[in-house]
């Protein structure tokens, strides 16, 4: 054992000398045969050949959970690739997250795009780690933290946006520096690169808005606040599934800016409670769940399980391996069924408080396998929409203003008519 020690030691000194010798001048990889890339697309057999990134032994391993990051256009004008990585730290002493660059490997690992995340209280948490050894998660500051203990497993979130989808490269990586004490208490540096993953050059579907009317906020959603979808990560089938990190909960504001008037616990006092539910696109229904009982509002439900908690809801297969997913709709009030075809704009249900939910809203995602939580969560465009503005302040004040029956204060700046661009949290928009 002390010998495979000493060797691993060695290999990373020498692994650190390489680093240091090829710093800032990768070597291309040459293919498996003596081949002469082709000038016009710059590869080997019409595959990419990446340059050779300087070999180090890192003691933390990082990847991409979901492949490959989708760009979608927000409302902010930006192209956002809002993804995970998880991060695991392989050695016996702890490590601390120093930077992460996202980086264009076929352009000289240069750094790309604009990364930024903030807490539900508008902390800055950009580099990092969610740990998922939490006895009560709170989506705030304390979740989060820059070190990760021994054979620990963590995930970092991303927001890297670009003014101009022409600047969005085609694949990425992720340069890590971390570091370590060492036997003596010295501080050593550690940079590695690694995480390739492809960015899809597949738009975002398209869709119509599944609801009518003005004032729908965007209460959890994408992209750079960790809402709770985005915060969500399922261990589902041995595999970390965000199916929620585009997720939308759609709730409404009245004339008085109010979602609730009186006792929160009556579900006829939210104004909103009972609206239509109409197809964001033609499809073919796939899953339907219609007898669940609404829950009481002001607080989640004890007794979810996996199979309930998207409450009553339709599934639609809307081809290419696309899927919408409308949850928490009013017992008995589902309109479709299994096998029926829809057109945009029919009416699927009414917008209940049934499943995982503590306040009567519709849940809406894309994502690519007809399951609410064993998938990968999607972007999706309206066609179009009403921008009416952005509710000021933290996600968290916003909803501690909301239960308590006030009206939150709404920054009108921007608004105006937008086509094919994503909600992000905190929006406020309408329908037509």
């Amino acid at each position: 054992m002390n010998q495979i020690r000493h060797l691993l030691a060695r290999l990373l000194v020498a692994a650190l000398l390489v680093m240091v010798g090829l710093a800032g001048s990768p070597v291309w990889a040459q293919a498996q045969r003596d081949e002469t890339p082709d000038p016009a697309s710059g590869t080997f057999g019409g595959r990419w050949q990446l340059p050779v990134d300087p070999l180090v032994l890192t003691p933390v391993v990082w990847s991409v959970i979901a492949d490959p990051v989708v760009p979608v256009k927000g409302t902010d004008g930006r192209i956002h690739l809002a993804y995970e990585l998880l991060f695991t730290n392989l050695s016996t002493e702890p490590a601390r997250i120093v930077s992460v660059e996202v980086v264009d490997p076929t352009r000289n690992n240069r750094i790309v795009g604009t990364s930024r995340v903030i807490t539900i209280k508008d902390e800055d948490v950009t580099t990092q780690l969610r740990h998922f050894a939490l006895k009560q998660p709170t989506l705030a500051g304390a979740d989060f933290s820059d070190r990760l203990r021994p054979a620990r497993s963590a995930v970092l979130y991303l927001d890297v946006t670009f003014g101009d989808v022409r600047d969005v490269p085609r694949q990425i990586k992720h340069r890590v520096t971390v570091s370590q004490m060492d036997a003596q208490n010295n501080t050593n540096f550690i940079t590695g690169i690694g995480g390739l993953t492809k960015v899809s050059r597949r738009e975002a579907v398209v869709l119509s808005p599944p609801l009518k009317g003005d004032h729908w906020v965007d209460g959890s959603g994408c992209c750079e606040i960790i809402s709770p979808h985005r915060y969500t990560l399922l261990p589902v089938n041995g595999t970390l599934q965000p199916p929620e990190h585009f997720a939308i909960d759609f709730i409404q504001l009245d004339a008085q800016g109010r979602a609730v008037i009186g006792d929160i616990k009556n579900l006829n006092n939210w104004p909103f409670y009972g609206v239509e539910i109409v197809a964001a696109a033609a499809g073919k229904v796939v899953q339907v769940v219609g007898d669940l009982p609404d829950q009481v509002p002001g607080q989640l439900p004890s007794d979810i399980t996996a199979e309930t908690a998207a409450g009553n809801h339709v599934i639609i297969d809307m081809g290419e391996g696309r899927f919408a997913l409308y949850a928490h709709m009013i017992p008995n009030s589902v309109a479709v069924g299994v096998g029926d075809v829809v057109q945009t704009g029919q009416l699927l249900g009414r917008l209940g408080n049934s499943g995982n939910t503590d306040a009567p809203h519709l849940h809406f995602q894309i994502m690519d396998r007809p399951s609410t939580l064993d998938a990968d969560g999607l972007p999706f465009v309206f066609d179009r929409m009403e921008f009416q503005g952005r509710i000021v302040g933290t996600l968290d004040d916003f909803q501690d203003v909301i239960f308590a029956g006030g009206s939150p204060r709404i920054d009108p700046a921007g608004g105006g008519r937008r086509r094919r661009e994503m909600p992000l949290t905190m929006d406020v928009l309408g329908f037509k």
